[in-house]
């Protein structure tokens, strides 16, 4: 059996750190906090385009003078948004993660997790917010690839390489093994999920989450991560 995995993984520890500003890299107060919720719901709404600051300010219950205290534009409203999605993930999946046996347990946990993510309703409305105002801000898209996906990929990466010093698994590049395991995960759910085109023939999730950890632990299991 493969050595347990230690608690204080790369991943962990970013888990229990504060929400903090996508600019100033500051711990987020509750009354930010509280902005950053009503700006979610009114961009899943409306759009990024269609929403302005003094409806979020009305919507969260502060003076438009409180919401530019906190955030000097929309766009980094949105970038908190992204922000605060990406570490509420974080801190759900990782505790589990951390206490995995083996390598394949804690892949599945981790694949199982990011597929929940992924198709989840709030994370799908900040995606299409993305595709349709991306090519006319290019800053939103930006800061939403980089407290994303990038984000989190490099997180992954990191914890791929932990696994490696172990022995628990041989990977020569962390980032593109994060990118194919995140990839193999999400190609087979994420169009239908998006396009709303549900496909009676595609398999289910855990199917899906099964034969990604199959495949990646053939490519990169190490002496104890391919039993």
């Amino acid at each position: 059996m493969a050595n347990a995995l230690n608690k204080k993984t790369i991943l962990s520890e970013e888990a229990t750190r504060p929400l903090t500003h996508p600019e100033t890299g500051a711990d987020l107060s509750p009354k930010a906090l509280q902005v950053v919720e009503a700006a979610r719901a009114l961009f899943s709404e409306h759009g990024f385009a269609a929403v302005s600051m003094d409806q979020v300010a009305r919507a969260a219950g502060v003076s438009k003078a409180t919401v530019y205290a906190h955030f000097a534009s929309k766009e980094q409203l949105f970038v908190a948004i992204v922000g605060q999605a990406c570490r509420t993930y974080a801190e759900t999946v990782m505790p589990e993660v951390r206490d995995a046996p083996d390598a394949r347990t804690a892949l599945t946990r981790i694949g199982r997790a990011v597929a929940g993510f992924l198709l989840a309703p709030r994370t799908m409305a900040i995606y299409r917010t993305i595709v349709a105002e991306g090519p006319r801000f290019p800053e939103l898209a930006r800061g939403y690839y980089d407290n994303g996906p990038r984000s989190f990929k490099r997180l992954l990466g990191s914890y791929l390489a932990e696994m490696t010093e172990r022995g628990q698994l041989r990977v020569d590049n962390p980032r593109l093994a994060a990118d194919l395991f995140c990839g193999m995960v999400r190609g087979p759910l994420y169009l239908q999920i998006l396009l709303d085109c549900p496909d009676p023939e595609a398999p289910d999730a855990d199917t899906v989450v099964t034969g990604a950890v199959d495949m990646f632990l053939r490519r990169y299991g190490g002496d104890a991560g391919a039993a």
